[in-house]
């Protein structure tokens, strides 16, 4: 029996110049699995006799609170490094419940004499249920599930990945910098993991298999192999959890031994969905709407997906750099009136020849006071309005005037 032993873990803050973990000079947190200040740590393959509790969340209470990053003494066999980690009941199934944009836990191991463990081959495996997204229209493609493997600082370590994108990668992060080692596409198969715009879909179990032995490291999903890639920056360590931009119940935590093969997972609990709500599509107002990559907007009766950081006067448009057309699935269609017929309309004389210049988006460059001509109106340039400022009679970049 490994018996159990308290150890605060080394985690503090540190800025700019001083940071590892990032280019950026923001803050951030850095946690030391294996302080140079404890010990004594060992090392060998997970095995009957280096082995780890686990997590199976059966010997909590409902809602009992495990730990948070900022309570670190809560339990002494896993740290959260970021987060909380509560215990939470679905029916009669006892689970892992995490509610943070950003959650990160890792294991601690510990020998008979209390000795800590530095695992060489080892494998991660633990089950996930995605009950929610999190930032809903603007979700970064790398969220999601993680698996981490051979975990050492959190500058150093191996992490498998299902991602939001549909992508599954495979990563190397030493001194601070990812490495892709190796990137597949997540296909339909024994479940339906993806959505109908190719996401990662909520309200679905995904069961997680991560290994490293020796420099060869395998993440399947389900007891399908995905990935399979060789690297020996990292040759020890131990294993986590992290999850991004979600809501999550887990369970079945483990470490297994390190000549483990992925075998049928267990029955998956069965967890009420939700009814999901429709994001609605925000109306642009030219001027006033401030845009975000990703979402959409409705603009004269049509729907666009931004991109490209419009500003709050580009205004959406087929043509345009900084919008793509979308279909409107998320609003209701109004009713239409019956048309009535109308009177015919006459014809109208041809517009006379002009000296305006024809404006192209994206291509026509104008200087202040420039004449253009755009869907048949002219247009005088004010305010040095770029090639992708498409004319309209409500820009602060352009006035309609009479066509030269």
């Amino acid at each position: 029996m490994v018996k159990n032993y308290f150890r605060v873990k080394n985690i503090f803050n540190y800025i700019g110049s001083l940071c590892l973990i990032t280019a950026s000079s923001s803050a951030a947190a850095f946690y030391d699995a294996y302080p140079e200040s404890e010990g004594p740590y060992i090392s060998g393959p997970a095995s009957e006799n280096l082995q780890w509790l686990g997590e199976d969340f059966s010997s909590y209470a409902d809602g009992q609170q495990l730990e948070c990053s900022n309570n670190k003494n809560a339990r002494d066999h896993f740290d959260v490094t970021s987060g909380c980690l509560q215990a939470k009941y679905v029916d009669s199934w006892k689970l892992g419940w995490t509610d943070d944009k950003v959650f990160r836990v890792v294991a601690i191991g510990k020998d008979s004499n209390g000795s800590e463990i530095k695992y060489t081959d080892q494998t991660n495996q633990y089950r996930a249920y995605i009950k929610t997204w999190k930032n809903s229209g603007s979700i970064p493609a790398w969220s999601g599930l993680h698996a981490f493997a051979r975990y050492q600082t959190s500058d150093d370590l191996y992490v498998g990945s299902i991602r939001y994108d549909g992508n599954v990668t495979i990563k190397v992060k030493y001194q601070g910098a990812y490495t892709t080692l190796a990137q597949t596409k997540l296909t339909n198969g024994v479940k339906n993991y993806l959505n109908t715009q190719g996401k990662l879909a909520a309200g679905q179990w995904y069961d997680i298999h991560f290994s490293v032995v020796g420099n060869k490291l395998t993440l399947a999903l389900d007891g399908v192999e995905l990935l399979s890639v060789n690297n020996d920056l990292l040759t020890e360590g131990t294993i986590g959890i992290r999850t991004d931009n979600l809501s999550a119940y887990l369970d079945d935590w483990q470490l297994l031994p390190s000549d483990s093969v992925v075998v049928d997972p267990p029955t998956d609990p069965e967890i009420p969905t939700d009814p999901e709500t429709p994001e609605q599509v925000v109306e642009f107002i030219p001027g006033k709407t401030k845009v975000i990559n990703g979402d959409g907007y409705s603009y004269d009766g049509q729907c666009y997906q931004a991109k490209n950081n419009p500003g709050s006067w580009e205004v959406p448009s087929n043509a345009s750099w900084f919008w793509t057309a979308v279909e409107c699935i998320d609003n209701p269609t109004p009713p239409i009136d019956p048309e009535l017929p109308t009177e015919p309309v006459p014809p109208t004389d041809p517009l006379p020849p002009t000296t305006a210049v024809e404006f192209i988006p994206g291509s026509t460059k104008v200087n202040n006071g420039d004449t253009v001509i755009y869907n048949n109106i002219c247009y005088q340039a004010k305010n040095s309005p770029g090639s992708w400022e498409t004319p309209s009679a409500n820009s602060w970049f352009w006035d309609v005037v009479t066509c030269p």
